[in-house]
C-alpha cells in the first residue's frame, strides 16, 4: 500500500465491524475504498462477497479502474456499481418483470395526467420532484395526502401521484425512485430473500455516503444483517460539507449519525 499515507492505510486495512470514513475533497476516500477491497481479497475473503457501491455510473466505472491496478483479473469478480443499479439487477434476480421508466417518458405521462385532470397552474418538474421526494423518505401516497391534507396545491400533487402509480402498474414500469422502493418493501417483507442477499455480501462498502437518502440508507441496513458478525463488514466513506443531492432527499444525517444508524436492529 505504498500509494497510501498513515490514516488512509489504517482505513484500508480495517477488516470486520462498522467504520467510517470522513475526509475532505480529494484526500483519496476512493482510492482507499479500492485498497481496502484489496486488502480484504488479500486477507482471504471472497471477491464474490464484496458489495462497492456509489452513486453515478461514472464513479463506479472510475473506481473499477482503480481497483484493476490493485486486484488486475480478479477485480471483476467484486460487484461493483451504482445503487440503483444494484437494485434494478435484484429485482430482477428475484423474478420481478418490469421495465424502467425514463425521465422524458415520466414527464410525458405526467404532462398526460395533468391534462386529463385539467391542471395547468403547477410545473410539471415540481410535482415530479415532490414524488421522488415521497419515495426517497418512504412515504405512501396515503401518508402523503395525509401529510398536506388542506393543502390544496400539494393535494392536486397527490392527485397527479395516484394516477401516475396507477398508470406505472397498468404498464408493468418502475421509474428510479421505484427501484428503490421496491427493494426495500422486498427485504423487509421476505426473511428469506433478506438473509440469502445478507449471506452473499459479506463486506459492504459505500462511496460518497453523505449524498444516500433515507430510502437507500434503508436498503443497506437490511443487506449488512449482522454488521459487527466476526467475517463481516459495513464500510463507508464520505464528506458531509460535500453533499450536493439533498435536492433528490439525499440526508446528511445518515453520514453524521452513521454508526447510530448502523447498530440498529
Amino acid at each position: 500500500m505504498t500509494q497510501l499515507n498513515a490514516d488512509q492505510k489504517a482505513a484500508a486495512e480495517f477488516i470486520n465491524g462498522i467504520a467510517s470514513v470522513v475526509a475532505v475533497p480529494g484526500s483519496g476516500k476512493t482510492l482507499t475504498m479500492t485498497h481496502r477491497i484489496g486488502n480484504l481479497v488479500k486477507q482471504g475473503v471472497a471477491p464474490e462477497s464484496i458489495l462497492g457501491l456509489t452513486f453515478t455510473r461514472n464513479a463506479a466505472q472510475a473506481m473499477r479502474d482503480k481497483l484493476e491496478t490493485v486486484l488486475e483479473d480478479t477485480a471483476s469478480r467484486v460487484h461493483l456499481s451504482t445503487i440503483h443499479s444494484f437494485c434494478l439487477s435484484l429485482l430482477k434476480n428475484e423474478g420481478r418483470s418490469f421495465e424502467i421508466l425514463h425521465g422524458k417518458e415520466q414527464i410525458i405521462i405526467i404532462r398526460k395526467i395533468m391534462r386529463k385532470m385539467k391542471i395547468n397552474n403547477l410545473p410539471t418538474g415540481m410535482i415530479l420532484r415532490e414524488i421522488s421526494l415521497a419515495k426517497s423518505n418512504l412515504i405512501p401516497l396515503e401518508d402523503f395526502k395525509a401529510l398536506y391534507e388542506g393543502d390544496a396545491t400539494m393535494l392536486k400533487v397527490a392527485e397527479v401521484f395516484q394516477d401516475y402509480e396507477q398508470e406505472k402498474r397498468k404498464r408493468l414500469l418502475l421509474d428510479f425512485d421505484d427501484l428503490l422502493v421496491e427493494t426495500c418493501q422486498l427485504l423487509k417483507k421476505k426473511p428469506k430473500v433478506r438473509k440469502k442477499y445478507q449471506g452473499t455480501w459479506n463486506h459492504i462498502l459505500v462511496d460518497e455516503f453523505q449524498d444516500t437518502n433515507p430510502a437507500q440508507m434503508e436498503i443497506l441496513q437490511l443487506l449488512v444483517g449482522d454488521p459487527n458478525g466476526k467475517k463481516s463488514s459495513f464500510w463507508i466513506c464520505g464528506d458531509d460539507w460535500q453533499a450536493i443531492y439533498s435536492f433528490a432527499g439525499a440526508s446528511i444525517g445518515n453520514i453524521l449519525t452513521f454508526i447510530l444508524i448502523a447498530v440498529q436492529p
